[in-house]
């Protein structure tokens, strides 16, 4: 199927990686922090509106985090989430290889599976969360899947070009617009649709972003397709199964993420807040949105790091029979990875619940920082009802309704059979 790889047997890997269930575990609260601040609750009424949560009183607490968001929240967490997407289609792949599944069939495979996660991610835009990112990573997928059979090289010259188009693109209309505010010009950029006062509102709203969302998706899927493609080819290559041989590269990605987070997120969120001339702040955004995709590898890249001695002693562990046993706060945070599309779509729930003026409203009139904290709240709560799944050997719901939405109620089987058709064997 597309370039030779280093095949695994089925009984290859018996151990599951830990990097890549951590790493969506730990997305889930950028995400979650994002989402909070930028979209759950509006702030009319803060002295400072930044977009990324108000600031109140001139609170230092409330400064700090949008500080401390600039630098490691926005525009993070959706690489981090584009690679490992493309990392996860990537190990379909190879499992449909090793099960003898032709290059058509696996195809429909994928176009099957990741079109009920647009289905999926559809449902959750229009009646929760009109912010909702299933729905393009879903449509992004089945693309995806058109391409398995391109080689490494051809692929990796797909998600070079996308991404130095658009980087230049953002940097150089960032850097404009940054000399149009030095020159004594204003400029700023919309933040959000708005605060819907009631679920009709809000559903208004749902309906308005899918249209927008089917209207700009080729562009969405130029930035984030070369993500996808970079975690697509690491799945492909095996970088996972063996880091050690792979350290210069993953060093040198978490050097590109510290020195944009220094670089570019430090004097952003110093502009949000005034430190720096408030003129600045339009730019740098901008800029972030083209280079801020090199920190969803660079992410990945420092737990990928973390997390080898572990995994080499896991797989100690496998190999010997022996069962391993993980500390609780980890278990507890890859158990919400594991289960990651329910816990997104919790979070919806409960911030509903919790933050919309025509539920509890507990974000009016609140900061960057207290809305933060509610943030990191319902993410905890979502790690703590994965980590009782886990503990009851369960699956997340929403996991198990699209795996069996995708394989039917039997699985994959072990070894893809031909079927019939008209008398002839296709």
């Amino acid at each position: 199927m597309a370039e030779p790889t280093a095949a695994m047997s089925r009984t290859a890997s018996p151990q599951r990686f830990l990097a890549p269930d951590l790493a969506r575990g730990l997305m889930l609260l950028g995400i979650a922090l994002a989402n909070a601040v930028h979209i759950w609750v509006g702030n009319p009424e803060a002295e400072l509106v930044t977009g990324y949560g108000g600031v109140y009183d001139n609170s230092i607490l409330d400064k700090i985090t949008v500080v401390l968001g600039a630098m490691f929240i926005h525009m993070r967490g959706l690489p981090m989430f584009s690679m490992l997407l493309g990392f996860g289609v990537g190990l379909i792949i190879l499992s449909l290889e090793r099960r003898g599944f032709p290059v058509g069939e696996a195809k429909q495979m994928i176009a099957r599976r990741y079109g009920f996660l647009t289905l999926l991610g559809l449902l959750h835009m229009v009646f929760l969360f009109y912010g909702d990112i299933i729905f393009f990573y879903g449509l992004a997928a089945i693309v995806l899947g058109l391409m398995i059979t391109l080689r490494d090289k051809t692929l990796l010259w797909i998600a070079g070009t996308l991404f130095s188009l658009q980087a230049t693109f953002y940097t150089l209309l960032g850097v404009v617009i940054i000399i149009f505010a030095e020159s004594g010009g204003l400029f700023s950029l919309p933040t959000g649709f708005g605060d819907p006062q009631t679920y009709a509102e809000n559903l208004q709203l749902g309906l308005f972003s899918l249209g927008l969302g089917l209207l700009v998706f080729p562009f969405q899927l130029m930035t984030f397709l070369p993500l996808m493609l970079l975690g697509f080819v690491a799945a492909r290559r095996g970088i996972h199964r063996n880091t050690g041989a792979h350290l210069r590269l993953l060093w040198i990605w978490v050097g590109v993420g510290v020195a944009v987070v220094l670089v570019i997120g430090l004097p952003w969120g110093l502009a949000e807040i005034g430190v720096l001339p408030t003129g600045l702040a339009a730019g740098l955004r901008l800029i972030n949105l083209g280079l801020g995709l090199l920190t969803g590898p660079a992410i990945i890249a420092s737990i990928a790091l973390v997390c080898q001695p572990l995994q080499e002693r896991l797989n100690h562990h496998s190999e010997t029979g022996e069962t391993p046993r993980l500390a609780l706060p980890l278990r507890a945070v890859t158990a919400l990875g594991k289960r990651s599309l329910t816990g997104y779509v919790l979070q919806s729930v409960f911030f509903l619940i919790l933050l919309r003026p025509f539920w509890l409203g507990l974000g009016i009139g609140q900061g960057a920082f207290e809305v933060s904290l509610i943030a990191l709240g319902v993410w905890l709560l979502t790690v703590l009802l994965a980590l009782g799944l886990d503990y009851a050997g369960r699956p997340g719901p929403l996991e198990q309704l699209h795996r069996r939405l995708s394989y039917g109620r039997e699985g994959l089987p072990d070894r893809w059979q031909p079927k019939q058709r008209g008398g002839a064997l296709t």
